[in-house]
């Protein structure tokens, strides 16, 4: 599969694997610094160097993967296209999800994402980031800046999922639409391209860019061997972990709405034009 040869050919990627703010887990980041940096990406325990706009922060959604932020990297202008960027998967989802595999549990508190911000941000030395974050993505930046006041420079929360507590009630997993509706998805293939192809039946994926869904089949897909040992790929965030991501909030969707009045930082929110979030 070709994947986002444009970016590629623009930034270096490194990848690592961290701990989580809860040790038992591992967080899987990439650190990206366009080719024409002088600072290479391959020291953790540097801090970063000077540099015209802040770095930045990428959380992605529910269900998806670091990667699939990489087309908005690449269309980045100056001076953003020379900040040092960072992206990685909560701690159920992406290669994070495969990592912490044998020990993810049967809940998910919103909190452990915010938390696991901070934890990247203080494994990497990132000062005054930009957070940009996509739906509860978003909704863990403004929960981070309310426990540690003063750690972003900026967040831009696009579609972020968050409602106050008078209009919209927890329900538990049988009972909840977002999670029932994931449970009943699809999640093995033969190979990435029958992936792709059945993503694309659905309006949903077709909706996507056409970068950003090679990248969420590339890396939000994991092979695997049947029991006839035959070889297929299947989600790395199982359905029922993203099930339970929506289910199992805690109170960081309704603390973050709440929590809203209280962040000092400029928060730029973006609605999609077809978002239910308005």
């Amino acid at each position: 599969m070709n994947i986002s040869p444009i970016f590629r050919s623009g930034f270096k990627v490194a990848r690592y694997v961290i701990p989580a703010s809860t040790p038992t887990f591992s967080l899987a980041c990439n650190v990206y610094t366009h080719q024409g940096s002088a600072r290479p990406a391959a020291n953790i325990s540097a801090a970063p160097a000077s540099q015209s706009a802040p770095p930045l922060l990428f959380t992605h959604a529910n269900g998806f993967c670091k990667e699939t932020w990489e087309p908005v990297m690449s269309r980045l202008a100056a001076p953003w296209i020379n900040s040092e960027m960072y992206a990685f998967d909560c701690r159920n989802q992406g290669d994070s999800a495969v990592l912490n595999k044998d020990i993810l549990p049967d809940t998910f508190d919103w909190y452990s994402y915010a938390t696991d911000i901070l934890k990247v941000i203080d494994t990497f030395s990132i000062k005054k980031p930009v957070g940009i974050g996509h739906s509860f993505g978003a909704s863990a930046f403004i929960l981070a800046e309310s426990m540690r006041p003063g750690t972003f420079s900026a967040i831009v929360a696009i579609d972020p999922t968050m409602f106050p507590r008078e209009i919209f009630i927890n329900a538990p997993l049988d009972d909840h639409p977002m999670a029932q509706i994931t449970l009943k998805r699809r999640d093995t293939w033969k190979d990435k391209a029958e992936c792709k192809a059945k993503l694309l039946e659905k309006r949903f994926f077709r909706a996507f860019h056409p970068d950003a869904l090679d990248l969420y089949v590339e890396y939000g897909m994991v092979d695997v061997e049947n029991a006839d040992g035959s070889k297929s790929v299947t989600l790395k965030c199982s359905k029922f972990q993203e099930a339970i991501t929506f289910a199992h909030e805690g109170t960081g969707l309704h603390d973050a709405f709440e929590n809203l009045s209280t962040v000092n930082v400029p928060v730029h929110i973006i609605a999609g034009e077809t978002s239910d979030i308005k």
